[in-house]
């Protein structure tokens, strides 16, 4: 195991109950059973067990690993996930390109879809436009008849009245 880096803060030792190790080393036991039962792919002859996740040392002292390099020891799919995603991250000129280029389609993919919308308002504007230009047109008509049959009214009380 390699030295830690001056930079980094010393170990931390804690002393550890006789009782406390023996409920880590039975818990270790029920876990392992349970990976066992779990997955059997990793419960055959040869197979290493799970490393321990804390490094015992050999005056009864619990080491406390620093939480970066507990990090750091993640499964294979967490690692995974963290090139992805640190390659996502980090420039490069195709990468620059190819978020360019997405970047570029969706300005014009919002530009048309505004377009699109603008277009079908002034249609339906058009629409209602011609709409209440035909009210007004049968209003005026409307008007007309009325005083048409007003006028008639008159002219028929009057020639009622001279019978």
């Amino acid at each position: 195991m390699s030295r830690p880096p001056s930079s980094q803060t010393t170990p931390q030792f804690y002393r550890v109950s006789e009782r406390d190790l023996t409920e880590i080393e039975l818990h270790s036991v029920d876990s392992i059973n349970d990976l066992h039962r779990t997955h059997h792919e990793h419960s055959q002859k040869g197979s290493r067990p799970p490393r321990p996740a804390y490094i015992p040392s050999p005056n009864g002292n619990l080491f406390t690993c620093d939480v970066a390099a507990v990090n750091q020891r993640g499964g294979p799919l967490s690692r995974k996930w963290q090139t992805r995603l640190q390659d996502m991250l980090t420039p490069s000129s195709s990468h620059a390109y190819a978020m360019g280029c997405a970047i570029v389609t969706l300005l014009l993919l919002t530009v048309l879809l505004i377009f699109y919308f603008l277009v079908q308002q002034g249609g339906a504007i058009q629409m209602l436009t011609a709409a209440v230009r035909e009210k007004e047109a049968t209003a005026k008509e409307l008007s007309l008849l009325i005083q048409e049959l007003k006028a008639q009214r008159c002219n028929q009380t009057a020639q009622g009245g001279e019978r």
